[in-house]
């Protein structure tokens, strides 16, 4: 499938060469990073109401530093809707309560946690809410958080 891309006038033609737009299994990206055959790193990766719908999000988390550069900016938005259809809940990042001391382990504390790990800060945080059309009657009102992550 072909995508095509509209810029703002003015866009001069080498700030358009270093737009680089890629389609691929996001848990592989540590396989793409390894192989290096032109999948390269990136100032900015969006990950847009994917990351509970991975089988492993933790993985693909976790190839972030190779693919992002330093200084780098990685936008996350998602729902935390976890379900096993896509997700085993082995590897759900929250959502649900801690065996032991039943409290509540949260998705939003998780991904923090994990990011810091990883050497990303937090620079930008909001709820952003959408719309997905089922069908003509049918639609699903979605409250997704957003954040931004800035590579050390």
């Amino acid at each position: 499938e072909e995508v095509s891309v509209v810029h703002e006038p003015g866009v001069d033609t080498a700030s358009m060469e270093r737009v680089n737009f890629f389609q691929g299994d996001a848990c592989a990206l540590s396989e793409y990073a390894d192989a290096k055959k032109g999948f390269g790193t990136f100032d900015g990766v969006i990950m847009a109401n994917l990351l509970c719908r991975l089988p492993d999000p933790i993985s693909t988390i976790s190839a972030l530093p190779k693919i992002v550069n330093a200084g780098g900016v990685v936008v996350l938005v998602t729902p935390f809707t976890w379900l096993e259809e896509f997700t085993p809940r082995s590897k759900w990042l929250g959502g649900f309560q801690d065996s032991m001391t039943q409290e509540p382990i949260y998705s939003k504390d998780q991904l923090k946690e994990i990011m810091e790990s990883l050497g990303f800060v937090k620079i930008h945080e909001e709820q952003m809410p959408l719309v997905i059309r089922e069908h003509r009657r049918k639609y699903q009102y979605i409250v997704s958080e957003a954040t931004g992550w800035r590579k050390q």
